[in-house]
Parts: structure tokens; sequence; C-alpha cells
């Protein structure tokens, strides 16, 4: 027989194709094996999934370091595990909206009540702005943490320019790795609290902090700095964000400016 996937011609021994490694499939599919190929790739303890996932909180520069450096057999590809975290981030927030659509509505309710000693008009343009955001956050999360990897990736990069461990392309892999797991993390985080029926403040809080830890847990892990240069890179790293938004609202400024004055 030959392999389904590259053509190799294959032996009656082969369990494995020996030119493209796609498991040989020698029966016809079957509840049964959907099942066991299923807890094969994601339910066994010897499964990449599972030990990408535990790894990147016990000891994220062996996943990290291991894919830069071409071992990318024992972890998930970085891709693939960002497509699984926001795979499951769609399925959270269908969960949330379809069956806990009130879960949300403490934070807003907290923001309408920051507002009411707003007067009437300026009230009414600052709860439309913020339900668009929300329902703008809600609708593009996937699209935002997307975009905003190579944003911390030239963070990073620029904040660790001194050790010169990873290049630009390093960072993406980095920060992917790191967007990834806080979304997978918070995928259980928020159904919990959702059931559950706890306050969404103290989560949002929490995941914050939890976050900024564990940015710079990865960073101490990989690049082996004393605590004290990790949080003096992290302040670095705030400075820049900082610096880059000024920019972008400053060029904003001058676009909006010069379109009124010329266009308008």
């Amino acid at each position: 027989m030959n392999c389904k996937n590259c053509n190799t011609v294959l032996s009656d021994h082969h369990n494995f194709c020996p030119e493209c490694g796609a498991k040989v499939i020698r029966n016809r599919l079957t509840l049964k094996n959907i099942f066991s190929d299923f807890s094969a790739q994601f339910l066994n303890y010897d499964n990449t999934f599972l030990v990408t996932f535990i790894h990147l909180f016990t000891k994220p520069e062996a996943v990290i370091n291991g894919y830069i450096n071409g071992t990318r057999k024992k972890y998930i590809h970085v891709i693939q595990y960002l497509a699984i975290s926001l795979t499951l981030l769609g399925l959270q927030l269908f969960i949330l909206n379809k069956f806990y659509p009130d879960f949300f509505t403490s934070v807003f309710t907290d923001t309408q009540n920051y507002f009411a000693t707003y007067p009437e008009e300026s009230r009414h343009d600052m709860e439309k702005f913020m339900t668009n955001y929300y329902t703008f956050i809600n609708e593009y999360q996937s699209l935002i943490y997307v975009i905003g990897i190579p944003l911390t990736a030239f963070v990073t990069r620029l904040a660790f320019l001194k050790e010169k461990l990873y290049n630009f392309t390093e960072h993406i892999v980095v920060n992917t790795y790191i967007t990834a797991q806080y979304v997978l993390f918070s995928f259980f985080t928020y159904l919990f609290f959702a059931i559950f029926d706890l306050n969404i403040g103290v989560l949002v809080t929490l995941s914050t902090l939890l976050y900024m830890f564990y940015y710079g847990f990865v960073f101490y892990k990989t690049h082996k700095l004393s605590v004290i240069t990790i949080i003096l890179r992290f302040i670095l790293s705030i400075a820049i964000i900082c610096a880059i938004f000024l920019l972008i609202f400053i060029v904003g400024i001058i676009v909006g400016v010069i379109y009124l004055k010329f266009f308008k």
C-alpha cells in the first residue's frame, strides 16, 4: 500500500510512513478509533499538548528554547498551540454568551455607575462608547491577541536587547507561547467564574496580575537573569509600550488635524 499523505510505498510492517512520519491507517473509520485517536492526541499524559501545557508552567525555557533550537517533536508546534488556544477561546465566548449572557454585565454596570455623575449628554456618549468597546472586544478578541503578538515581541526585543539571546522572530515565538498559554488558562478560569457566579472584576484583576507575573517568570527562566533585573526590564517594557501608544496618539491627532483642515 501507499502512504495516503505523501504516496510513499509502504511495507506491511510500517506503522508510520518513513518519508512524512504520518501514522499508517489500515482500518475503516469507526467511532471507536475516532475516540482512540482523540485520546492519544489530547487525553493521555504523554501527548505533546498536555506536556506542552504543563511544561510552559513548570519549565518554559525547555519548551521555548527547545522549539527555537530545533527540538520540535516533544512539544507542540507554536502555531498549532496558538490555533488550539484561539479555538478554545471561541468556544469559551460561545458558552458564555449562550448560557451566561449576564456574566459580563457586572463590569458594564460598574462603568454605568461610574458615569452616573456625568452630565446627561456626556453620560450617554460615554455609555455608548463603552458599549461599542465591549462589543468590539467580545467579537474580535482572537484578532486582538494575534495582532498583539508582534507588538509585544517588538517591546520585549527592545527591553532585552542587551542580552542578544533572541532575534525578533524568536521573540515572536516566545510571545506566541505566552499568549497561547494565557488564553488556555483563561478558558478554564472564565468558565469556572461564570459557572459559580463569581465576580468578574476580581477575575479580570487576578488574570492581569497573573499575566504580568507569568511574563516575568518566562523571561526569568529563559534569560537566567536576577529577579531585580527582570523587574527593571518589565518597567522598561511598560515605558516602551506607553511611548508607542503616545506616538500613535500624536500621529492620530496630526492626521485628524490635516484631514479637518484640508479635506473637510
